[in-house]
């Protein structure tokens, strides 16, 4: 499955997103159930206060002051879990770690520009500085307008105690702004996430790697989690990311070194059902289940929407919650509230990387090429890394006639994304074939084939990238046949049906019998426009 998948029209305020939640409130009332999978009376909706009665606060990622990147994930997931403490705080209006995210590594020369491009009255900076068996961890709280101090701390703990550290900064930064805490908020920062200092280490170490978004790394923070749930069984937000990261496995197409593609789902569908079973208000379990429900509902994605509502309206400040909300939109040929959801993930984070190339590729959905290499080349500046952004722009350039720009572009595609083979030799072959190498394409998706064609044929997320080759080598039937033994016919099938790049073939009765054995029973057809 190509990259988390998501698209984005208007871009709602937040007040846009205080209507979402208040909307599904609503109807689950009528229903009978609340978003976050609770009878009645609903409390979500009760649980964000107006921002104009909150004190906006973003906490910049700290720095990571040993020299020594190993401990990059410590300086991160203290950040990260200070963001979801001081969410606690009603009187508080804390900035996802989404919107902070742009600053990170890069810290602001000027705080009080960040303030304002973050719309907040308060700033939290600090750095951590791990030793052998202590670290020493520095915060302090600045008000915006004016840079003045308003608490600062150094706090030199054993390592054994980052759990303390991160209750005690959260409290002490709360009461410096805004003074006296409700009895509830102080008994919720005061709350542990896990009573294993040890499992709160690998839950940082898992975050950090499932950040980094590719195959290893996923396979890493998988490992980390559980760790962390064997150190402590009840450690609830780690048996979510566990589920997650089965499920990014499944979205993405990776391969697990021991596990059956089956067992990877089974798994994720069991971690995300046992992690809601214990707390129905995880947005990660939600996310989970919304993929999980992509492959255990394939022809209808049954569940799917409303597990991915759910996720954003408990966590509407989740950029990746509102990205999968427009997955499964787009999937189901809602193309305008695909559209809508992606641009709330990129309100949520501007610049984020996959929102940028999924709205690029809605563009091109909708015939507006030129628009949609615009996205690209944003995207491209942004984060010259992101591999899967240059295969997009091969398939519009060969589209525009422009080979020899192609080329350049595979090259780089092949360069920076190793580790997806089908990807980067499938865009290598399709420019060899446009260029008439018919020999080196050939060969080149022999090879593409062996590794994805199984039982079930060719997975939705691969046909912008395996079919194209086909076609430029004037192989229709190869193409038709790849369409045809595709299963299971279902959504993922008719979007990946759905490029403009499958144009040659898109008026054959054969591929459009698949396209209307593929469409979701419950959608009228939708047209690219």
């Amino acid at each position: 499955m190509n990259k988390s998948l998501a698209f984005g029209g208007t871009v709602p305020s937040r007040l846009g997103a205080l209507l979402l939640v208040s909307t599904l409130c609503a109807a689950a009332r009528a229903s009978g159930q609340c978003p976050d999978g609770s009878p009645p009376p609903c409390h979500a909706a009760t649980a964000r206060v107006p921002a104009a009665a909150k004190r906006g606060v973003a906490v910049l990622y700290f720095e990571n002051l040993s020299g020594d990147s190993t401990y990059a994930y410590l300086a991160d997931g203290l950040t990260e879990e200070l963001i979801l403490k001081l969410g606690n705080v009603s009187k508080l209006d804390v900035r996802s770690r989404f919107a902070v995210r742009r600053y990170k590594n890069q810290p602001p020369a000027d705080l009080q520009a960040a303030a304002r491009v973050l719309n907040v009255a308060y700033l939290v900076t600090g750095s951590v500085r791990p030793g052998r068996d202590r670290v020493r961890v520095t915060v302090e709280v600045v008000r915006a307008n004016s840079g003045a101090r308003v608490w600062g701390e150094e706090l030199d703990r054993p390592s054994t105690d980052l759990l303390a550290v991160t209750d005690d900064v959260a409290r002490e930064v709360a009461q410096g702004i805004v003074g006296q805490l409700f009895p509830a908020e102080a008994a919720a920062l005061a709350v542990p996430a896990t009573a294993s200092p040890e499992a709160y280490e690998h839950f940082l170490r898992g975050n950090f790697a499932m950040a980094l978004r590719s195959p290893q790394a996923v396979l890493r923070a998988l490992d980390e989690y559980q760790t962390a749930l064997r150190l402590d069984p009840a450690y609830t937000a780690a048996l979510a990311r566990t589920a997650y990261g089965y499920a990014i496995l499944l979205a993405w197409g990776w391969q697990h070194p021991t596990l059956p593609a089956e067992s990877v789902l089974a798994r994720g569908a069991a971690d995300a059902a046992r992690a809601l079973r214990r707390d129905s208000t995880s947005s990660d379990a939600w996310m989970a289940q919304g993929i999980v429900l992509w492959f255990l509902e394939p022809r209808t994605l049954r569940g799917s929407l409303a597990a991915h509502e759910r996720s954003v309206a408990l966590d509407p400040e989740n950029a990746e919650a509102w990205q999968l909300l427009g997955a499964v939109n787009l999937f189901l040929g809602r193309f305008a509230a695909a559209d809508t959801a992606l641009r709330r993930a990129l309100a949520v984070e501007p610049g984020r990387p996959v929102s940028l190339e999924r709205l690029a590729e809605l563009y091109w959905l909708r015939k507006d090429p030129a628009h949609a290499m615009r996205l690209l080349d944003t995207l491209i500046t942004l984060t010259p890394g992101f591999y899967s952004a240059y295969a997009d722009r091969v398939l519009l350039l060969l589209q525009a006639g422009d080979t020899a720009a192609a080329a350049r572009e595979a090259e780089l595609c092949a360069r920076l994304g190793p580790d997806d083979f089908v990807m980067t030799r499938a865009t290598l072959a399709m420019v060899q074939a446009a260029e008439g190498d018919t020999n080196r394409a050939r060969r080149g998706m022999d090879s593409v084939m062996s590794r994805i064609d199984g039982p079930n044929g060719v997975g939705a997320g691969w046909m912008q990238y395996v079919l194209p080759p086909f076609l430029f080598l004037g192989d229709t039937t190869r193409a038709l046949e790849i369409v045809e033994g595709s299963r299971p016919r279902g959504p993922f099938l008719w979007w990946g049906l759905n490029w403009p790049t499958l144009d040659p073939i898109r008026q054959s009765p054969r591929f459009q019998r698949v396209v209307q054995e593929s469409q979701a029973p419950a959608v009228a057809p939708v047209k690219n426009k």
